[in-house]
């Protein structure tokens, strides 16, 4: 074993761990290697490039970013490698084979099988071809890692986008690549258009190629929807945005255009320009809309005891009609009202849904009665490429009544797939509040809705609670456009703390989560206050930011080397497993992380499950701080909002801090530049989202 600072070599003795392509291992000389590799082969000399860390565990560790594998040349080694890997040579075979071909031993056993088997006695011709395979496998494992290695080398492709291309391409995967590095964006998660673009690049695909265009095009459609919203774009928006992109002519744009729209791989409706699947989505919201409109169902028993004069009207609209929106910031009475549609329809099947499970859990508290996520309402089930929901057209979900609160996070997709699953004879209420920020998927449903005329609605304005206090009061004064309100008030329930200074901000919030709320009012810093921000990352007030600090403030237990996780960490799911029964948004908290068996322990909420993660593969991030979009349909006691320039105007509007403080259930501390507040609320010129929901309804 020879080795320097960026390099170790020597033959693979012991593999302590090989899972999802990631191997931790010993080489003869006893040194500890780990690191992304295919095929792992015990006997096989390696030659590792990295550098050096420390265990606490296993000591001193070669972490490798590239390798490439010999065979062995010491003839204790190639017997140790013939034993180890092929099935019918042990001891006696191994000697016999070492004395009469020497150092070429390897070679001559996957170059000549019939040779060996008429040499070497004890070894059948069957036999040998097994070797002869066996060999031949191994070292075409290895080529394909070193040749993707070599294709994807500089460009983004990451380790775990390398592994899932080799499980979806396997040996050909080089081919493929080389033939259309584009094929990347659809069959591969994680790689986007411009990585796949970087990756072309480095093969030598054309810049004019007919898929680099489609894949432009495609892109931006995708990007539009997934970062601003938009279920399409303006023809002409859409020509100057894929132009741009691709830095190519307007006739090769136009053509490609053109070209798929008549194949169908996009579609244009009044000039705009839609993905497929989004304008079914559209397309579908609106037709079962309209049928449920047309319909007819039991009629309910009104109940009208201690409703105000709009919840009255509220409720008669609700009895009227198949179809209901009901609307209102906090403190006027929705959830009354709720109540009372419940109580009014008191033989009916009801169902109760939202698109958390915050949400979900809360619904349950105010009405006693059983809610869920959406998702779980239409009963996912895994099949090979993905999932599908159980609950359809065919299938509907069973219930006369079915309740949906917090419509405003709801996207186009989930919607269709609700909208699917209600038969013409179910009623269907949607309650939310449409001060608040868009859906972070794309469309805007529940705005689309009330905007198309089609749908009766009534929003609650007026205040019910006797004793308010000041977070539902600020809410409905951020609503209007007037500033908080903080002076003469004796309520306390929300407070601004002004601090200048990034560094400021954020050493008084530290010291509010270490120190001032456990003392002044006994909360638990973890379990009972959230850290909401505008930003996920690029500011010291960003939620990346918070997280890294308050992991080491509030989490005693040990740094894991190499894992950015600790046992106890509180944590989000950023993407929906249905196999694992988690949806984004679900938060949970670290329970243990087992490093031999790669694997994280988390014990999520609403409702309580404890999952099983892998440490590689997975979609969690820290939740000490959340985003506004990600903690919307969430509540909780204490809310922390970091008030600051640094955020920039685009995001901060209105609605993003009318929404961050309706998130407050007990306690709202803004902390930060006061003069900031004023200039959100007059911030109210909110991005337009590009849909036709609203216009497919009423046609």
């Amino acid at each position: 074993m020879k080795n320097n600072d960026s390099s170790v070599a020597g033959v693979l003795e012991y593999i302590r761990f090989h899972k999802n392509n990631y191997l931790i291992g010993n080489l003869d000389s006893g040194v500890s290697v780990k690191g992304n590799m295919l095929s792992p082969q015990k006997g096989m000399e390696y030659t590792f490039s990295g550098r050096w860390e420390h265990h606490p565990t296993y000591g001193r560790t070669f972490l490798f970013g590239e390798y490439r594998a010999s065979y062995p040349k010491e003839l204790g080694a190639i017997r140790a490698y013939l034993k180890e890997n092929c099935k019918w040579i042990g001891d006696e075979i191994s000697k016999k084979l070492v004395n009469a071909y020497g150092e070429d031993v390897l070679n001559i056993c996957k170059d000549d099988p019939e040779r060996v088997a008429r040499e070497i006695p004890g070894i059948t011709p069957s036999r040998a071809r097994e070797i002869t395979d066996m060999l031949v496998n191994n070292q075409a494992n290895e080529e394909l890692q070193i040749e993707l290695g070599r294709i994807t080398a500089g460009t983004p492709v990451t380790k775990r986008a390398l592994n899932r291309i080799i499980e979806a391409y396997g040996r050909e995967a080089p081919e493929k690549i080389k033939e259309n590095p584009y094929r990347l964006i659809e069959d591969i998660d994680g790689i986007g258009f411009l990585t796949a673009d970087e990756v072309a690049m480095k093969v030598g695909y054309k810049k004019d190629g007919g898929p680099r265009i489609k894949a432009g095009i495609a892109h931006v459609l995708k990007e539009s929807a997934y970062s601003d919203g938009h279920t399409c774009l303006p023809l002409a928006v859409l020509f100057i945005k894929a132009r741009a992109l691709l830095d190519a002519s307007d006739d090769l744009v136009g053509q490609v255009l053109k070209e798929m729209i008549d194949q169908e791989n996009l579609v244009i409706a009044d000039k705009y320009v839609y993905l497929p699947f989004f304008f079914e989505n559209e397309r579908l919201i609106a037709s079962q809309i309209k049928s449920l409109l047309k319909g007819t169902v039991k009629p309910g028993s009104p109940v009208t005891d201690g409703l105000q004069q709009d919840q009255s009207e509220a409720l008669s609209k609700a009895m009227d009609r198949n179809v209901f929106i009901l609307t209102g910031p906090p403190g006027t009475g929705k959830t009354y009202t709720i109540k009372t549609i419940i109580r009014s329809f008191p033989d009916a099947r009801i169902a109760l849904a939202a698109p958390s499970g915050k949400a979900s859990k809360r619904m349950y508290e105010e009405s006693g009665m059983l809610a869920q996520t959406i998702h779980k309402l239409l009963e996912p089930q895994k099949e090979k490429n993905g999932f599908y929901f159980t609950r359809d057209a065919e299938n509907p979900i069973d219930a006369d009544i079915i309740i949906l609160d917090e419509v405003s996070m709801i996207d186009v997709s989930l919607m269709a797939s609700l909208l699917d699953a209600v038969s013409p004879e179910t009623r269907l209420v949607m309650v939310g509040d449409v001060y608040q920020l868009p859906s972070v998927g794309p469309g805007n449903v529940l705005k689309d809705l009330i905007a198309s005329g089609t749908v009766p609605c009534k929003e609650l304005d007026i205040i019910k609670r006797q004793d308010e206090g000041l977070i539902i009061r600020n809410c409905h004064r951020i609503k209007n456009g007037q500033d908080i309100e903080l002076e003469n008030s004796t309520a306390q329930d929300f407070f601004f703390l002004k601090r200048h200074t990034p560094e400021q901000i954020r050493k008084t919030v530290f010291d509010l989560l270490t120190d001032r709320l456990q003392k002044a009012f006994g909360y638990d810093p973890l379990k009972d206050v959230q850290i909401i921000s505008p930003l996920r990352e690029k500011t010291p007030l960003s939620c990346r930011a918070f997280n890294e600090e308050c992991q080491k403030l509030l989490n005693p237990n040990p740094p894991i080397q190499k894992c950015r996780f600790k046992k106890g960490d509180k944590v989000i799911q950023t993407k929906n497993q249905y196999e694992l029964d988690i949806i984004n948004g679900d938060i949970g908290y670290i329970r243990s992380i087992n490093l031999q068996e790669r694997t994280i322990y988390v014990d999520f909420e609403n409702p309580d499950r404890n999952v099983q993660i892998p440490l590689d593969k997975n979609n969690l991030d820290l939740a000490y701080a959340i985003t506004v979009h990600k903690f919307q349909g969430s509540e909780a006691p204490v809310i922390i909002i970091p008030v600051h320039k640094c955020f920039g105007t685009l995001i901060t509007q209105r609605n993003l801090l009318y929404t961050a403080v309706s998130r407050a259930k007990k306690l709202c501390i803004m902390v930060g530049q006061r003069g900031e507040i004023r200039k959100m609320i007059n911030r109210n010129k909110q991005q337009a989202r590009f849909t036709n929901l609203a216009r497919f309804l009423r046609e």
